[in-house]
């Protein structure tokens, strides 16, 4: 399909869909211009979809819109299908999209995955997005000089359009590219699955180089694996969260997408984009995310998350109280989920959910749960087990 047909279904004006035909000929000077004015016009509908509801729904939420339009068409599966499965109205993707809770954004991925017999869905679905949606993050990172660079700012731009991100670490001999939820350690087999295969697809787009990581680590597994190692031509390992591991010298290989000039008119405008983003995020938000990445580590005290993000104590402690919360609230609410994922999708046991949690012993932990649940973490494991 064509930039002009995408462009056509997803609702964009026809001044802006004759700005998309105008790049592919233009001159280097003119096409910087038209693109920066384009990324300009698509950044104001994430955001102005964002803030529909911000103060009311905005905790915990995802924007959707009209890109899932055209990856499910791209995909061949039925839009009104998918959605009455998911149990969302007929209207979700219309217009400039919508917010919705992390459980019903999840729950469009299991349609998806249950509308359609085809065990390499994900593989499909990581190819079909494209630099075609017009998506700020993609320019952002099709211009980047090498994979590292183009991870990173992904990463950094995620912050924009839900509570996901993509966390990179540059090692000496390899680079290693986490995507994780936020909010909570369970990622969707379609979702995770799909980011893997787009990350790869995108390295080997820019590079015009077969890329081949070094390992594809996964949640869940696909019912089948062989067309995943076949695509990824590497092992793909089941373990705790998805990330995929390049070499160094693939990490650093240069894209032949590389523009400096682009990049440099583009990054000013979104640095102040990801700031008002970061603003309009909520506190408690903020610090369910710094819990996740401290309390393993033992860090579990106010001080040590205000240090985290930068603040005070007691400017924490106020920014919490403004939003009816305290420090408490947040802190067990956080190790509340996380001890439920533990022990609903690990093997390890209490006293070592205990530690992962930052409690100075397993009897805390005991204790904790029991007010959460008014059982022990063996007997919800049990039921959990049972249950499924």
């Amino acid at each position: 399909m064509s930039a002009d047909a995408h462009a056509r279904q997803a609702g964009t004006p026809p001044k802006i869909r004759r700005m998309i035909g105008m790049t592919d000929h233009a001159r280097p000077e003119t096409r910087t211009c038209l693109l920066q004015e384009l990324l300009d016009y698509r950044t104001l509908r994430t955001v102005a979809g964002q803030e529909d509801s911000m103060h009311s729904e905005r905790k915990h939420t995802v924007h959707v819109g009209s890109a899932w339009r055209l990856v499910l068409r791209d995909l061949g599966l039925d839009e009104l299908s998918v959605l009455r499965r998911a149990g969302q109205p007929p209207t979700l993707f219309e217009g400039e999209g919508t917010r919705i809770g992390v459980d019903d954004f999840y729950a469009l991925f299991d349609a998806i995955e249950a509308e359609t017999d085809d065990p390499t869905i994900a593989l499909r679905a990581g190819q079909a997005v494209s630099i075609e949606l017009f998506d700020p993050a993609l320019f952002a990172a099709i211009c980047s000089p090498d994979m590292n660079t183009a991870a990173t700012r992904l990463g950094e731009f995620k912050r924009l359009v839900g509570h996901f991100s993509l966390d990179v670490e540059v090692g000496p001999e390899e680079t290693r590219i986490l995507y994780r939820c936020k909010h909570r350690l369970d990622i969707p087999r379609l979702h995770g699955l799909s980011e893997m295969v787009f990350l790869v697809a995108f390295a080997r787009r820019a590079t015009r180089e077969e890329v081949v990581p070094r390992r594809v680590l996964v949640q869940k597994l696909p019912s089948e694996t062989d067309p995943f190692v076949e695509y990824f031509r590497c092992p793909v390992e089941e373990a705790a969260s998805y990330s995929l591991v390049l070499a160094a010298q693939d990490a650093r290989r240069p894209f032949l997408t590389h523009n400096a000039r682009m990049w440099e008119a583009i990054n000013p405008a979104l640095r102040r984009r990801m700031s008002e983003a970061d603003e309009e995020r909520s506190t408690s938000d903020i610090v369910e995310a710094s819990l996740f990445e401290l309390l393993p580590s033992g860090r579990t005290q106010m001080r040590d998350v205000a240090k985290d993000l930068g603040i005070g104590a007691r400017t924490l402690q106020r920014r919490l109280a403004s939003e009816n919360t305290t420090w408490l609230e947040v802190l067990n609410r956080t190790r509340e989920r996380l001890a439920r994922h533990y022990l609903r999708s690990t093997k390890m046991s209490p006293a070592e959910v205990s530690f992962l949690l930052g409690f100075e012993d397993p009897n805390s932990l005991f204790r904790a749960f029991n007010r959460w649940t008014g059982t022990t973490p063996e007997s919800w494991r049990a039921q959990m087990q049972a249950a499924s």
